[in-house]
């Protein structure tokens, strides 16, 4: 979600040249210490503020258009690189801290910070603008009030570092045939879709991770709608704790609602997107729910007739059709689900989803919610998180509910029936606009799954943002954008076809699972554990870079990226779906019957495609 109240000029043009960044998931390649900042000419205060404000200043993208400062996309004032796209090692930065108590002038000649001067610039009406948005979507603690989600105490879920480069690999435009005419290739569409970091990863191996400023590993990106996902998986959990069902009426734990359009509905109909609330998603449209959301939550300007807050608004809507009935994608649905969680446990939402999900995935850094003035948290498409977070989320969903050391986040039944849905779900899907985006996919709480594959969910967000799960090969991608359009089938489908290409390239390992995460119902506390999964290369494999473990993804992370690593290319190798047998396990989610898992059948031919009004 986003406050996409006015629109966007054109689409800038992206350098041809512009690279998205050297890897940057650990530290390889950061020094420390004298050795560091010998090989950096001192500057003084006042030549460093200069500088700052120079790189950060509107028009210092220079004539192609890249929101990214400086002469080159890949360098960064605190992220070296090599301008014109060489091999040769950039100067690693210095990271050493000041001294505690170290006191320092405060004046403007000392503010060395580039982020001092494009925050000044930044307001309720600019923060949107396409020179600010990359900058603005990872720092929306400072623009907007946000409720911490923190990771709690437990390990962190490591990953090994591989560095593989996939860009030469050709995507299918035939399946996805709403990509870019100009896009053959997975470096095609990083190139051409406002890349600010992307991640795949299998098995606990970053397989491609790169980041583009202001991005970094410990830093936190909007996610938007794939907030959606995250938040339905918070109601699974609590489902699974016994604190509500998905057949009960949302009434029964909110009251507030019981004079809104949400008298009669159920949990589930919102969790499928399938109430009969009115509500337009329109952003252009005058009068529209969502823009008067906008204004309640402060994500535009107030007017007289602004609801006070996302759960003031909340009660004010009012239904146009039977609950249960046609799938309408709608954000308000998300929102009370969050009202919900907090409703069943006296906590906030963001306490809520630390306590349910967020602190269980092995999470290295908290996530974040954007709220109201009145504490409200704007669910629906206000959440941020770093790359690897994301990624461990969507590692938990791909092993059907666990951890990889085997602790259960989330119940197997659960986690099945997004993948399976309800008897009528593709049925519904089918008849909405998005079903002609994506024929034989559905909607399944608050996942999408774009194809007759039964194998592959989404967490689609508008701006480019997609967490993409393949449980049948354990691959797991992640894409944050800043695309000044807000939704771009093109780019969604390239998205797509992207991940589908890496996760056919990469052969599976002896270590990886002959069928998706075991679908036997485990407590939460008494899941045995298990080692985590690193796959090996065997005799006759091809090895995909030289792993390197992960550590300390903080302030050195921070700090910038590492220097370039020599990539191996990585040839298209025999897909694995044909391989790959998922065991097909009957959800036993209590508000309807299971249906059988469908056989993939070849999509239709495609029709006209949905609007660029709405909202994922």
């Amino acid at each position: 979600m986003a406050g996409e109240d006015e629109s966007f000029p054109p689409r800038p043009v992206t350098s041809p040249n512009r690279r998205i960044g050297a890897l940057s998931g650990n530290t390889r390649g950061i020094g420390t210490g004298s050795d560091v900042g010998a090989e950096r000419p001192e500057k003084t205060a006042r030549g460093n503020a200069e500088s700052a404000a120079a790189e950060t200043a509107p028009g210092a993208a220079g004539a192609t258009g890249s929101r990214v400062p400086g002469p080159s996309a890949a360098a960064a004032p605190d992220e070296p690189g090599t301008p014109d796209g060489s091999d040769s090692p950039a100067s690693a930065p210095d990271i050493t801290l000041p001294h505690v108590g170290e006191l320092a002038s405060a004046s403007e000649d000392a503010i060395v910070d580039p982020s001092e001067a494009v925050l000044e610039s930044i307001d309720l009406d600019t923060w949107k603008w396409p020179e600010f948005f990359a900058f603005a979507l990872t720092r929306m603690q400072e623009i907007f009030p946000t409720g911490g989600i923190p990771r709690g105490i437990g390990p962190v879920r490591e990953f090994v570092t591989e560095d593989n480069d996939f860009r030469p690999l050709a995507v299918d435009r035939e399946k996805w045939p709403a990509i870019d005419e100009d896009w053959t290739t997975v470096g095609d569409v990083l190139a051409g879709t406002h890349t600010d970091a992307w991640l795949v990863t299998r098995n606990g191996v970053a397989l491609a991770e790169e980041y583009a400023w202001p991005m970094k590993p410990a830093r936190q990106h909007m996610l938007f709608s794939v907030s959606k996902s995250i938040i339905a998986t918070v109601i699974g959990a609590l489902a699974d704790a016994g604190l509500l069902r998905p057949a009960d009426l949302v009434t029964t734990h909110v009251p507030a609602l019981a004079k809104s359009g949400y008298a009669g509905a159920t949990i589930r109909d919102l969790l499928d997107m399938r109430s009969g609330i009115k509500f337009s998603e329109e952003y252009l449209e005058e009068g529209s729910e969502i823009r008067a959301l906008f204004e309640a939550v402060d994500f535009a300007p107030r007017t007289a007739t602004s609801a006070k807050g996302i759960k003031d608004f909340l009660t004010g809507l009012t239904s146009e059709r039977d609950h249960g009935s046609a799938f309408v994608y709608r954000s308000c649905e998300t929102d009370v689900l969050a009202w919900i969680a907090e409703a069943v446990t006296g906590q906030p939402f963001s306490i809520v989803a630390s306590e349910y999900v967020w602190s269980q995935i092995g999470a290295a850094h908290a996530a974040q919610v954007c709220q109201d003035r009145w504490g409200g948290s704007i669910a629906d498409g206000a959440m941020s998180a770093t790359l690897r977070d994301l990624a461990r989320f969507g590692e938990m969903i791909a092993r059907g509910g666990t951890t990889s050391g085997g602790e259960r986040v989330l119940s197997a039944e659960w986690v099945e029936d997004i993948f399976t849905g309800a008897e009528d779900s593709a049925k519904v899907f089918a008849a909405s606009p998005s079903g002609r985006s994506y024929p034989g996919g559905m909607y399944r709480s608050q996942f999408w799954l774009p194809s007759a594959d039964r194998n592959v969910v989404i967490g689609i967000g508008i701006h480019g943002q997609m967490l993409y799960i393949d449980r049948a090969t354990q691959t797991v991608g992640i894409k944050l954008s800043s695309d000044p359009e807000p939704v771009s089938l093109a780019a969604q489908h390239g998205t797509l076809a992207m991940f589908e290409a890496i996760a056919e390239a990469v052969p599976p390992s002896p270590s990886e699972p002959a069928s998706p995460a075991p679908t036997e119902a485990t407590s939460r506390e008494g899941a045995p554990a298990a080692p985590s999964a690193v796959p090996t290369a065997g005799p006759n494999e091809q090895s995909f870079g030289t792993p390197a473990t992960e550590t300390a993804e903080a302030m050195a992370a921070e700090a910038g990226p590492a220097a370039h690593v020599e990539t191996v290319t990585v040839e298209p190798a025999a897909s694995v779906e044909a391989q790959v047998a998922p065991a097909p396990a009957a959800p036993i989610v209590p508000e309807s019957p299971a249906a059988p898992q469908p056989q993939p059948v070849a999509p239709p031919t495609p029709a006209p495609l949905i609007g660029q009004n709405t909202l994922y």
